[in-house]
């Protein structure tokens, strides 16, 4: 039988729903909620393992090849990199109100997660 299907009732839901921010990165999202502190905004600029990106791959360091640049390819994914980077430079640039101006990237990180990466946070979940 094929998973997912309507005789289980929710995985037919679970398994085509799109995963929301606060399931992927709950610690992010409820921060963003009430607002970065000055050391959130030092971890989003220079610690890409706790940064939004890192929590959703589980602060593994994966993402990044477990920072060994040639490894990423194999283990982890660059777009992944690129987005952490990306909310990195608007951290720095816009400091404890970046929270607006990150959301735009959160989305399309969240798009690029429901399409490639979903299934790390359905497994740890479980």
């Amino acid at each position: 039988m094929m998973q997912g299907s309507k005789q289980d009732g929710n995985s037919l839901s679970s398994t085509f729903s799109r995963l929301t921010f606060e399931q992927v990165c709950p610690i992010w999202a409820s921060k963003l909620k009430i607002g970065l502190e000055g050391q959130d905004v030092h971890t989003l600029t220079h610690d890409s393992k706790y940064c939004i990106v890192g929590e959703a791959w589980g602060y593994s360091g994966r993402h990044a090849g477990y920072y060994i640049a040639p490894l990423i390819p194999f283990i982890g994914c660059i777009k992944c990199v690129k987005f952490g980077r990306e909310m990195g430079r608007i951290a720095k640039l816009h400091g404890r109100s970046c929270v607006y101006e990150l959301y735009p990237m959160i989305k399309r990180f969240l798009e690029h997660w429901n399409e490639r990466h979903k299934n790390i946070t359905i497994n740890s979940t479980h």
